[in-house]
């Protein structure tokens, strides 16, 4: 039962925090998720030129701007606005809450349980009309947590919380509405594996290149029984897959552009005394 205005002034002290960037397609959703469970909604942009910013307005969320530097830049800074508030809700621009978990939320906050830091709840894929029951699952995230306590890591385009204290879970579900489409979907892994290449020189050997993308799909569709998720697991489990390959080839070109580069930056005294010898 989602609470009045009035009492949740009295009871609850959530703030929900979140990054945008041109999330009007996934945006709305968001906020209807949450409309009625938080005493506040805080909103770091990065420059949006759709109707994000106005959607969330529309909302009563307060916008902040800050230019992109991260993810994990990003995240630091909208809970660093936050940290006053008993209870902080971070979400991505494209996480909703499921009515079960946006119950588990409420109760949560309003019994404030002493000694607990934090509480984690499962992510599952909306993708192409349908759940993804297998493909990823489960995937646990920590994302309720109590102001000025959390500590964000990541690297390669993603981040995740930690917290001192103990972190429990909540029963339900938030939808993660990552992609639109097929062709969304791998343009979003292209990006990625750009950005994990970037933060992480490991790998890209030949072998890695090979083994690493049939693991990836054997990993989703056999292990995680993706298989059974029909074409939309089938289609995940590829593009996971596909998002290995191409961050062990990402790495294995910067390795090989560095090495050119070095090559020739040691070539280069060589080239100098012998021109100087040339000229005496």
């Amino acid at each position: 039962m989602v609470m009045t205005h009035f009492e949740r002034e009295l009871k609850i002290d959530l703030v929900v925090a979140v990054c945008t960037c041109n999330n009007a397609a996934t945006i709305t959703q968001v906020l209807q998720s949450i409309d009625g469970i938080a005493s506040r909604i805080v909103v770091v942009d990065s420059g949006s030129t759709d109707d994000t910013i106005d959607i969330c307005e529309s909302f009563g969320a307060e916008v902040f701007h800050r230019r992109w530097g991260g993810m994990v830049p990003q995240r630091r800074h909208v809970l660093n606005l936050c940290a006053t508030h008993t209870w902080v809700l971070v979400l991505d621009s494209d996480e909703s809450l499921e009515p079960d978990l946006q119950e588990s939320v409420q109760q949560a906050v309003a019994e404030n349980t002493a000694g607990t830091a934090g509480y984690e709840f499962n992510r599952k894929v909306w993708f192409l009309g349908g759940w993804l029951h297998h493909v990823f699952q489960p995937e646990w995230r920590l994302r309720l947590v109590r102001g000025g306590t959390a500590t964000v890591h990541g690297s390669g385009g993603h981040d995740s919380l930690s917290v001192e204290g103990t972190v429990k879970r909540l029963r339900g579900t938030c939808r993660h509405d990552s992609w639109r489409d097929v062709g969304d979907m791998f343009r979003r892994y292209i990006a990625l594996a750009k950005q994990a290449a970037a933060d992480n020189r490991r790998g890209g050997s030949i072998g890695r290149i090979i083994v690493s993308p049939m693991l990836a799909l054997f990993k989703q569709l056999i292990l995680k029984r993706g298989i059974l998720d029909g074409r939309r697991g089938f289609l995940a489990a590829v593009g996971a897959s596909y998002g290995t390959l191409l961050k062990h080839l990402f790495i294995m070109v910067g390795r090989t552009e560095r090495l050119r580069e070095r090559a020739a930056t040691d070539a280069a005294p060589n080239s100098v005394e012998v021109a100087g010898q040339g000229r005496a």
